[in-house]
């Protein structure tokens, strides 16, 4: 998916290539916010995720490399579509507890570990960070996962309730490559 509102300019494209997924697009700038849009994968189908809640002090890692290292908008998030995030009354979104990710420089595919107090369900769609105000003058602001907002932050009821797994490039303008071999949940 790429950003279809609100003359959304980004495009992608996926395709698995011997195994392999490709996600290569570009983050383009929507004229009306004067900021980069996003490009999105979601997993699709009912089969049901296992339940990761042994994992709450673990990581979500992903099998990645890439020949974009610079681009600095990909984000991991993991879904819960039964679950509501606490204070947060309205998003065009699924439930998902969000987090950034960075790809090393490098030919070969590595682990990219996300911690999973990196993770947030309260990003903005604006940005997808969860350490900003969205513009306007309803502009609510967002929080992320700390001692002082765990309410934000995943939990085990979420990783229990997993329904569906996000790859975003987004908050950053310019093009991208990234090759995912696997995404799971470990230590």
């Amino acid at each position: 998916m790429d950003d279809p509102v609100m003359g959304g300019k980004s495009k992608s494209t996926f395709e698995l290539s011997g195994g392999v997924g490709v996600f290569d697009g570009v983050c383009a700038i929507v004229p009306s916010l004067k900021a980069p849009g996003f490009c999105k994968l979601t997993t699709t189908g009912s089969a049901a995720y296992p339940d990761a809640s042994a994992f709450i002090n673990g990581s979500v890692l992903l099998r990645v490399r890439s020949t974009t290292p610079e681009f600095k908008g990909f984000k991991v998030a993991i879904d819960a579509a039964s679950l509501k995030c606490p204070g947060v009354g309205f998003s065009p979104f699924t439930t998902s507890w969000k987090a950034p990710f960075v790809v090393p420089a490098g030919a070969g595919f590595t682990t990219v570990k996300v911690a999973l107090p990196k993770f947030s369900c309260d990003w903005s769609a604006y940005t997808g960070a969860c350490d900003t105000k969205d513009p306007g003058f309803f502009g609510r602001q967002h929080y992320c996962c700390t001692a002082e907002t765990p309410e934000k932050c995943p939990s085990s009821q979420t990783l229990a309730a997993i329904s569906g797994v996000e790859v975003w490039a987004e908050g950053a303008e310019g093009s991208f490559h990234l090759e995912l071999q696997s995404i799971s949940v470990g230590a």
